[in-house]
């Protein structure tokens, strides 16, 4: 006989770039899988579940705003130091009720009707909507959120039950008057689980993906919509004279994927352009460098496999942070000149030896049980 489910937990999805997802993702499938017989767990795409256009709308601004901070430079930064003076809540107000208003009073309403014990949130967005609905008594679930980033920004609402952050993110954040009052857990960062099912060492996986097993491989990103300075990088790596492979992942950049396909490389290169692809851990655990933006993922998953980092681009405050994260740890190397760059990354390619500080400091970011931590923590606030 089926055991009763006392609770019910959601996890609201927001497509705003990888790094919401991942996490999102890692932590629904450990809670389903240690308390799923105890607990309906309800995965949705927020923003698209109704079919609601006014909903949708807020979705593609976000959307918008990820492509803008990439592509303006300073637009991120810009937008935080305009937090800063105007005082989060009040900035918070105007974005989510009046710039994204379409959607506000439709997404409380969803958030009522959702009905949950505990709503988990790795989006300022549906953070923001759930503390309000709790706050005019249409929720009494738990609210709780997980910051992708090593460093609590203004944007996440200090008003949720519970936030957790890594990188030495808490200690940071309780420094701060906005989130004096909150419940805050340092939990190790989160990264896939399926992570660790990658054991078989790089020459495996260059077969598995159809690349050369001798070649120095870079891996090349620039997050979800493949911005940044991925299209000037890889051409300028296209001119190195050593043997080697570059992976480049486009991500929903359709028009740079296409771009790239078309591209003709060297006899001594092997150049494999991907899309947006499901073979990212493979790729990284495949890898001898990485080269791109400062993501959350893109950095974490070549870093658990001993993959250095070149980052090449930092769009916003929060990747600057993510950033510092890595190269304050040796793990990492700001580089923003594309062309300065792809010479570091040739010198590496000559030389491997020349790597092996950074590949002993990636060693410090080899954990994967980040998942487990925080499902066992939204157990325990559900049980409390």
């Amino acid at each position: 006989m089926e055991e009763t489910k006392q609770f019910k937990v959601v996890f609201p999805f927001v497509e705003a770039g990888l790094g919401h997802i991942m996490p999102m993702r890692a932590i629904a499938d450990a809670f389903e899988r240690k308390y799923g017989g105890r607990a309906e767990v309800v995965r949705l795409d927020f923003f698209r579940a109704k079919g609601d256009p006014d909903m949708k709308f807020v979705e593609d601004e976000l959307i918008r705003e990820v492509k803008l901070h990439n592509s303006r430079r300073g637009r991120g930064s810009a937008q935080f130091f305009l937090m800063r003076v105007a005082g989060a809540r009040l900035a918070m107000k105007y974005l989510m009720a009046k710039r994204y208003g379409r959607g506000f009073e439709k997404s409380l309403a969803f958030m009522r009707e959702l009905d949950a014990d505990l709503i988990f949130n790795t989006h300022f967005s549906t953070l923001y909507y759930a503390c309000e609905a709790k706050r005019r008594g249409w929720t009494a679930a738990q609210i709780v959120a997980y910051c992708p980033d090593p460093v609590l920004g203004l944007q996440w609402d200090s008003r949720a039950d519970l936030i957790g952050v890594s990188g030495g993110g808490k200690a940071r954040a309780e420094k701060t008057r906005y989130f004096k009052k909150t419940a805050l857990a340092e939990v190790p960062f989160l990264i896939r689980s399926e992570i660790k099912e990658y054991t078989r060492g790089k020459a495996h996986y260059r077969r598995e993906l159809g690349l050369p097993e001798e070649n120095f491989t870079i891996l090349l990103a620039d997050g979800a919509y493949g911005a940044g300075k991925l299209r000037e990088t890889v051409l300028e790596l296209l001119k190195s004279p050593q043997k080697m492979t570059l992976a480049a992942v486009c991500g929903k950049n359709e028009a740079l994927y296409r771009e790239f396909c078309a591209l003709s490389a060297p006899d001594n290169i092997t150049f494999k352009p991907y899309g947006f692809t499901d073979k990212t851990l493979a790729l990284a655990a495949a890898a001898d460098l990485f080269v791109g933006k400062a993501g959350a993922s893109n950095l974490a998953e070549p870093a658990y496999f001993g993959v250095p980092a070149i980052v090449t681009f930092c769009a916003t405050p929060i990747e600057k942070w993510i950033c510092a994260h890595y190269t304050a740890g040796g793990a990492a190397v700001r580089v923003g000149n594309a062309k300065k760059a792809a010479a570091l990354a040739r010198s590496w390619a000559e030389s491997p030896d020349k790597m092996s500080p950074y590949i002993a400091a990636c060693a410090r970011h080899r954990r994967a049980d980040g998942a487990e931590v925080f499902a066992d923590l939204l157990w325990e606030r559900l049980t409390v």
